[in-house]
C-alpha cells in the first residue's frame, strides 16, 4: 500500500465511508455496498436526456453533448447530497472515475484540451469548506489525462439556488444571474469539457457552456447524475426525480 493508501484506511477506522447509495457503513474505504449498483444512463440521446425526453434544442449553439454517468434516482440523490453538504468529500475519486468512464464511452475520442466545472458561490464555499464540482473536475481530469483549467467561469451569488426555481424559465433567468465570466481569454478552437455534479433542466450547464463558447470554445459537458421525469428511463432500479 502506498501512504495514500495507509492514510486512508487509517481514516476510515475513524471515520467510516458510508455506501455512496444507500448510507450503510462500509467495512473497509470503499464506495457501495455489494447490493448497491448506480443505475447507468444507457441509450440517452446526445443532450444526456432519455430520447423521449431529449433537450436538444436547448444546447443548440453552447454545447456539442452532454454525457451523464447516472440517472437521478433517490439513492443518487442521498449520495450526492452527502458528498455536497455531509462533508463526505472522499467520494470524488469515485465520482471522477464514473464521469470519467462516461466521457470516454459517450463522447468517444474528442481530444479535449482542458477540463473545468461549474462553480460555486463563495458563500457555499464557506460553508462547505470544499468545492465539490472542483474536486469532481480534478478527479475527472486526472483519469482522463488533461489538466483542469480553474478561473474562467464565476459564481456572482447573486442568485439562489436552482432547486428553489420551479420552471424552465426561472432556472434560465437564475442561472443567468448566478454565473459570469471571471476572465476572457481568447478560446477559439479550444476544446473544453464541463463538469458537474447534478443535471436537471440544462440551465446550469448551457449557461456555463455558452460562456464558454462565446469566448470561441468548442464545449463539452458531462456530469454525475442526468435527472428524468420517467422511471422506465432508469436502468439499475430505484425511483426516479426529476
Amino acid at each position: 500500500m502506498t501512504t495514500a493508501d495507509w492514510k486512508e484506511w487509517a481514516l476510515s477506522l475513524l471515520f467510516p465511508h458510508h455506501c455512496f447509495l444507500c448510507g450503510k457503513p462500509l467495512p473497509d474505504a470503499g464506495w457501495l455496498c455489494p447490493s448497491c449498483t448506480p443505475p447507468e444512463a444507457a441509450g440517452f440521446c446526445t443532450c444526456g436526456k432519455p430520447p423521449a425526453e431529449c433537450i436538444c434544442q436547448r444546447m443548440e449553439g453552447c454545447c456539442q453533448a452532454v454525457a451523464p454517468a447516472w440517472v437521478y434516482t433517490q439513492g443518487v440523490e442521498r449520495g450526492i447530497h452527502r458528498f455536497k453538504y455531509d462533508g463526505c468529500s472522499y467520494y470524488a475519486p469515485f465520482l471522477g472515475q464514473a464521469v470519467a468512464r462516461a466521457v470516454q464511452e459517450q463522447l468517444g475520442e474528442v481530444p479535449f484540451d482542458w477540463v473545468t466545472y461549474v462553480p460555486t458561490s463563495r458563500a457555499r464555499l464557506r460553508e462547505r469548506g470544499y468545492c465539490q464540482t472542483q474536486l469532481l473536475a480534478w478527479e475527472t481530469a486526472a483519469r482522463l489525462g488533461l489538466p483542469v483549467k480553474s478561473g474562467i467561469l464565476a459564481h456572482t451569488g447573486e442568485g439562489t439556488q436552482q432547486a428553489r426555481q420551479r420552471g424552465l424559465r426561472d432556472r434560465q433567468a437564475n442561472a443567468e444571474k448566478n454565473f459570469t465570466l471571471a476572465k476572457r481569454p481568447d478560446l477559439t478552437g479550444r476544446r473544453v469539457l464541463l463538469v458537474d455534479d447534478v443535471y436537471t433542466s440544462g440551465s446550469t450547464l448551457f449557461r456555463c457552456a455558452g460562456l464558454l463558447s462565446g469566448l470561441g470554445a468548442q464545449v463539452w459537458a458531462a456530469a454525475v447524475a442526468s435527472a428524468v421525469r420517467h422511471k422506465d428511463a432508469c436502468q439499475g432500479g430505484g425511483n426516479v426525480v426529476s
